[in-house]
């Protein structure tokens, strides 16, 4: 079966696209997104033929930028129709953001069945714009039907976030290789691939109300990590990124970090207690993630106008000495995780395309 992928501008639109077209094994894909997006160099590092068309974002931008990408997101509608009409997928498969646009319209255009990934518990500008005529909405969370207008709620499937498959590492090899003391608590943080300063900023000062046996391993992104890398102590371990986060999760306690859709469903799939502090943008949903993940039991959460180091250890310190606790999160994590996400997303695509009952 033929499947077009699109969608793109950051990574929580790129992969978990990659995720459900490698579960699928037996589609013949193609990816079409913007000429400026990081899909453009992520995607065609995974041998998915890449086609670029012409796209732009209109959240919180100025006037002129609007009608500029309005403009061109018009010339990359006329682009994607053509690229439809000589690939000729059964289904296109979108995971939103603004490069997605231009091949959704076209997808309409064309009369090409549609399938949108919502991976955030409250549906992002260019999907709440495509999933009007969208033949299947594959959402994160049942929480998230209610979001959806009630029209559309019945097209709405439940499938998770779609991840690429976790590497099951054992505890004790997780912490062997990372370094970590088997009978440690430990506290792994990131603020994404970037970092996130504030968060930063909270956590080293935090590192001295650390008791025995209690750590921290911070991943402060590239750009920040030589300001922080000077506050490291005994248990306070800095790193400008965490290569492996399978490893990583296996081997923490608890996670604090934002709660962007990916990070979401990687902490839920590895079953690890949380406390989040969502990214303070109310354009990417991230307080809307927080708090499913926050009423099921498996997170905590402090928003960053709040984040000081000692609030931060205020709302670590129940979770951390207290083993009954970390383990019911962990519990509520894993019962709420899917971690089948993309096998589920990759079955009802072909469902729409007609290749199963």
């Amino acid at each position: 079966m033929r499947v077009v992928l699109t969608g793109g501008g950051t990574g929580g639109h790129i992969y978990p696209l990659l995720a459900v077209a490698a579960a699928a094994r037996d589609w013949q894909t193609s990816f079409i997104g913007s000429t400026v997006g990081l899909e453009s160099q992520i995607v065609p590092k995974s041998g998915i033929d890449f086609h670029a068309v012409a796209a732009g974002g209109v959240r919180g931008k100025s006037l002129p930028v609007r009608l500029r990408s309005l403009m061109r997101s018009g010339v990359g509608v006329l682009a994607a129709y053509r690229l439809l009409g000589r690939l000729r997928p059964a289904v296109v498969l979108s995971s939103g953001g603004y490069a997605a646009l231009p091949t959704t319209f076209a997808a309409r255009l064309r009369g090409i069945p549609l399938a949108l990934i919502e991976p955030n518990a409250t549906p992002g500008l260019a999907n709440r714009v495509a999933m009007r005529y969208a033949a299947r909405i594959l959402i994160a969370y049942e929480a998230a039907r209610k979001e959806l207008p009630k029209e559309l709620q019945e097209r709405a499937v439940v499938t998770g976030v779609p991840v690429r498959p976790r590497r099951q590492v054992p505890r004790r090899e997780a912490r062997d290789a990372l370094g970590v003391a088997q009978d440690a608590v430990l506290i792994a943080v990131t603020g994404g691939s970037q970092g996130a300063r504030a968060l930063n900023a909270a956590v080293c000062g935090m590192a001295p109300l650390l008791g025995e046996g209690e750590q921290v391993i911070l991943a402060t992104g590239q750009r920040e990590h030589e300001r922080w890398a000077q506050e490291a102590t005994d248990r306070l371990r800095v790193e400008p990124y965490f290569w492996d986060m399978d490893l990583v999760l296996a081997a923490a306690d608890v996670f604090v970090g934002r709660a962007g859709a990916m990070t979401c469903a990687e902490i839920l799939c590895a079953g690890v207690a949380a406390v989040l502090v969502p990214l303070p943008n109310p354009a990417v949903h991230q307080d809307d993630n927080a708090q499913v993940l926050a009423e099921a039991g498996a997170a905590a959460v402090l928003p960053e106008e709040r984040l000081t180091p000692e609030a931060l250890w205020q709302e670590l310190l129940p979770i951390v000495r207290d083993e009954g606790r970390r383990r019911a999160m962990g519990l509520a994590a894993q019962a709420l995780g899917r971690p089948d996400a993309a096998r589920a997303a990759a079955r009802e695509v072909s469902r729409l395309g007609g290749r199963l009952g």
